[in-house]
């Protein structure tokens, strides 16, 4: 079988040959960038040929690729096959790089300890021919006595009543036993000998499409004693949840799950060293993700919530025991993911829910969640609605020419002089620009709108006598960055069919309070996003910014089980409306793709921004 041979690190990996390169560099266990799953759509995935050859035809990706680009052997890794022994190098750009990831919790809620898992250190009388009590009897009765459960609640797994007389033993019955709140009753997770009650810790996991969060904190006193972050491994088998359904599709659902669960043990590992803890201390885990994640993780089949009628296979909050996936934790611990309302909208959303405390007051609120995916919810304690659709491939890359995630080197803020049409910008760790992140974009729209560079359709005025304002190779384009300022020896630009991909808006209604979690919300200019209507025009100290709420979530769960069982209720009270079957969606859609919106009305002070700017150009 021919050599695969990835420069410039000499990572090798031997396949069949019509393998593609792609697949070749993750058997060589290279990260590579596909945002669009692997389907040649999005140009990020770009590799040249050193040595050897491939079956490729550069001509049918002419769009992506340079003349100099294709003289040196580019080609995309998804689509080129192998053929026989090659070489193949591969830019920094085209690998997932470190990102930055939102972990912070502004202003978290404090929340009373009352933890689902308790330790109980008891000191048995021995047994004896007067008393013949079973070990797991004497242990529970042991146990209700120190303000446990009651025995006939408690059930013991095999695999504790194996070592339970050894341990019973070996510590003159001096032991602590840990119990959990389980559905249904409790479950005895574990038998130390003697007092361990001091080291009882949880894990609270963001499970992201693209990003894994994790929390680990005393379920003694309820302190945060570390936090990690990490990628997703599953973006190596596409950006998006509808690529990962694909790929699952294509006997790659154990895959992963196994990535999900690598995932997560990643970022718990590295946040049980920064504590100073072992893993096996770690008894519950509380997941907090959408829909399609969680049941990647559990390993349940996804493939129906792609088509209609868009069913999930279960939408309840579900526990199992961490052995039973692969979770690094004590393998008896219980791992707990949030319910969901729909395919969509899931346990991260409901996460969201649970830290703003939108579902306990009267008032409206709009919760707008834009990552990978993008969730809004709209409601309060008596009623909710909710729709969802993807975002992030089209901020990070899918569908913008220069959009990218928030990696070194992506433009995050920028302004443009409305006189001179220079634009500033500060990029991710002050690194050349190498691209456009969801946030740098969002702030691009609006001062290209400032500037009267572009009109509410989103035109771009090639009336304007200007070196930055040019019609570029296939659109319209505006040029943000010259080539001899990036890093990528290109021209970074935004196009006119960037700026209809981006447009989009939300109809305002009586709302007392915006909030926006995630990464981008975290990271967006409130103001811009109202100039391009992105969001209701209402003031900026109705606009929340509450950091990761779906991280935020999982802790509350995590060290308050009264909290936890609300869950079920909230998602039942959430009505989801598919977009795709609603009739008035594609005239409201249409409707937002003006900037701000057909209804200037809607937004006046925006309005009035636009009438300034046509009596600046006469």
């Amino acid at each position: 079988m021919p050599t695969v041979t990835f420069l410039p690190g000499y990572r090798k990996a031997v396949v069949p040959s019509g393998t593609t390169i792609l697949d070749a560099a993750r058997a060589a266990g290279l990260p590579m960038n596909v945002v669009c799953g692997g389907q040649g759509k999005c140009g990020k995935c770009l590799v040249f040929i050193k040595d050897g050859t491939a079956s490729f035809d550069p001509e049918d990706y002419r769009k992506f690729f340079s003349d100099d680009e294709i003289a040196r052997g580019a080609c995309l890794a998804c689509r080129a096959t192998v053929v026989g022994d090659i070489r193949v190098e591969v830019p920094a750009g085209s690998l997932i790089e470190e990102q930055r990831i939102l972990v912070e919790i502004p202003g978290m809620e404090e929340v009373p300890l009352n933890p689902a898992v308790r330790k109980y250190e008891v000191r048995l009388t021995p047994p004896s021919l007067d008393d013949t009590a079973p070990d797991l009897a004497r242990l529970l009765e042991g146990i209700e006595g120190r303000g446990g459960p009651p025995p006939n609640r408690v059930y013991a797994p095999l695999e504790v009543l194996c070592y339970l007389p050894q341990a019973l033993r070996r510590s003159a019955w001096h032991v602590t036993g840990t119990v959990a709140l389980v559905p249904g009753g409790y479950r005895l997770l574990n038998v130390d000998e003697g007092d361990t009650t001091t080291r009882l810790y949880g894990a609270a996991v963001d499970l992201g499409t693209t990003t894994i969060v994790v929390y680990i904190r005393s379920l003694i006193d309820g302190r945060i004693l570390a936090t990690a972050s990490n990628y997703n491994r599953q973006i190596s088998c596409g950006e998006d949840i509808l690529s990962r359904v694909n790929f699952s599709q294509k006997s790659g659902l154990s895959r992963l799950q196994q990535l999900a669960a690598e995932s997560i043990n990643e970022a718990l590992k590295s946040a049980s060293d920064a504590a100073g803890i072992d893993l096996e201390e770690i008894f519950e885990v509380v997941i907090a993700g959408n829909t399609v994640m969680t049941h990647l993780l559990l390993g349940i089949d996804p493939s129906y919530m792609i088509a209609e009628p868009y069913i999930p296979v279960v939408r309840r909050m579900l526990s199992t025991a961490a052995g039973r996936i692969g979770i690094a934790a004590h393998r008896n611990a219980g791992v707990y993911t949030f319910p969901a309302v729909s395919n969509f909208i899931g346990g991260d959303t409901i996460a969201d829910i649970l830290a703003t405390g939108m579902a306990d007051r009267e008032e409206v609120s709009l919760l707008v969640d834009i990552g990978t995916n993008f969730e809004a919810v709209l409601g309060n304690s008596d009623w909710m609605l909710s729709c969802a659709g993807a975002a992030g491939p089209a901020l990070e890359g899918g569908e913008v020419l220069f959009g990218m995630r928030a990696n070194p080197g992506a433009i995050e803020r920028a302004r443009i002089d409305a006189g001179t049409l220079t634009p500033s910008y500060s990029t991710i760790n002050n690194v050349r620009p190498r691209g456009i992140c969801g946030s740098g974009l969002i702030d691009l729209l609006a001062e290209l709108i400032r500037a009267c560079v572009i009109d509410r359709t989103g035109r771009i005025n090639l009336d304007i006598d200007h070196p930055r304002v040019r019609k570029g190779r296939y659109h319209p384009e505006f040029v943000v960055a010259w080539k001899e300022e990036t890093s990528i020896g290109k021209d970074i630009v935004i196009t006119e069919n960037d700026i209809r991909n981006l447009a989009a808006g939300l109809t305002p209604r009586d709302i007392d309070r915006i909030y926006f979690t995630g990464a981008f919300g975290n990271y967006l200019n409130k103001e811009n996003a109202i100039t391009i209507g992105l969001i209701p025009e209402v003031p900026l100290s109705r606009i929340e910014n509450i950091g990761n709420g779906a991280i935020a979530g999982a802790n509350i769960a995590l060290v308050n089980r009264e909290r936890r069982k609300a869950l079920d209720g909230i998602a039942l009270r959430i009505t989801y409306i598919e977009l795709n079957a609603e009739p008035s969606f594609m005239d409201r859609y249409t409707s937002s793709c003006f900037l701000p919106h057909t209804d200037l009305a809607l937004f006046p002070h925006v309005q009035q921004m636009l009438e300034a700017c046509r009596a600046r150009q006469g």
